[in-house]
């Protein structure tokens, strides 16, 4: 698999380079277009997603239905989850589970988050820029990349088809251009009435229930984390009992494009080794100060996730 995604990085890298413009500004409303497709169009789309452990083939369906957002996303693989959107309630079903519901704006799982994500949040941190035309067999693509500005982020290469704006292939790079995961479309129907008919006939199902948190009202911590890259925010924070003596303090921070979390938690065993891990998008980056455990989880760099867990600040 390592193989295979440093030869698609090699054929985007020639992509960009022969083909390569100046027209940052067109970056930025290609941008915002492609959003406003995905979002509001009527499609049934297939595609595949890679990752270094996993190729994952999926059908994802939408449609604005009364003017609310109805969308279907099942997985064509042995596990058949599926997953549905009816306005801000995402329902969750897989063979031999409970089925359940979240509230949420978008279906996220197997899609790439800059779909949905708003331009005017981000565009502080990250270069849109213009890299011109190619092909993806016979449809005409955009190409534009998205570049972090500071290095302390992943980066995006989006190939967007000329004529209806939704995406052909998304792929998400390191700071060394290196593809960590790739989202591929395989087919796109637009205003199929068999796909609206599906999914009206959705949208008249009754939904399951909603799945229910305990109210944790922002809990107070001791400790805070000294170091943010610029525009990356708090988000949420809780705390999680792992065992009768052993709790996990959490913080969620995003940035609009990417997010993580700082957990915190005692340490019964002394001084644990930094512990570094990255699987594709998710970096997992643990240390120890003094008797606390650090754990550093999300979609950063690891030399990112690392500078944030050292910058933890402890008060007595």
């Amino acid at each position: 698999m390592k193989k295979w995604l440093s030869v698609i990085c090699l054929t985007g890298s020639l992509i960009i380079s022969n083909q390569a413009s100046a027209s940052e500004q067109g970056a930025d409303v290609l941008f915002k277009e492609m959003g406003n497709a995905a979002q509001n169009l009527s499609y049934e789309m297939s595609f595949m997603t890679f990752s270094p452990q996993t190729i994952t083939p999926v059908r994802y369906r939408h449609a604005i239905i009364d003017g609310i957002p109805v969308s279907q996303m099942i997985q064509m693989d042995s596990s058949r989850r599926e997953i549905v959107q009816k306005g801000d309630r995402i329902s969750y079903f897989e063979p031999g589970f409970d089925a359940f519901s979240l509230n949420g704006q978008n279906i996220v799982d197997n899609l790439p988050s800059v779909l949905f994500t708003n331009y005017e949040q981000i565009k502080p941190y990250y270069n849109f820029i213009d890299a011109g035309r190619t092909h993806i067999g016979d449809r005409p693509a955009l190409v534009i990349r998205i570049i972090s500005k500071d290095n302390s982020r992943f980066n995006y290469v989006l190939l967007i088809d000329e004529e209806t704006k939704l995406p052909l292939r998304i792929d998400l790079l390191d700071n060394n251009s290196q593809t960590l995961e790739q989202f591929r479309v395989i087919s796109t129907v637009l205003d199929s009435k068999t796909v609206n008919d599906s999914l009206l006939a959705l949208s008249k199902v009754n939904m399951p229930p909603l799945l229910v948190y305990p109210k944790n009202t922002a809990p107070s911590f001791k400790w805070q984390v000294g170091m943010l890259p610029p525009g990356f925010e708090e988000t949420s924070r809780s705390v999680r009992k792992l065992s009768e003596d052993d709790v996990v303090e959490s913080a969620m921070f995003s940035d609009g494009l990417f997010t993580f979390s700082v957990n915190v938690t005692k340490s019964v065993k002394g001084p644990l080794l930094d512990q570094p891990m990255q699987n594709g998008r998710r970096s997992i980056y643990t240390m120890t100060q003094k008797q606390n455990v650090i754990t550093v989880i999300g979609e950063l760099p690891l030399p990112t996730a690392q500078v944030i867990a050292g910058s933890v600040q402890f008060r007595e």
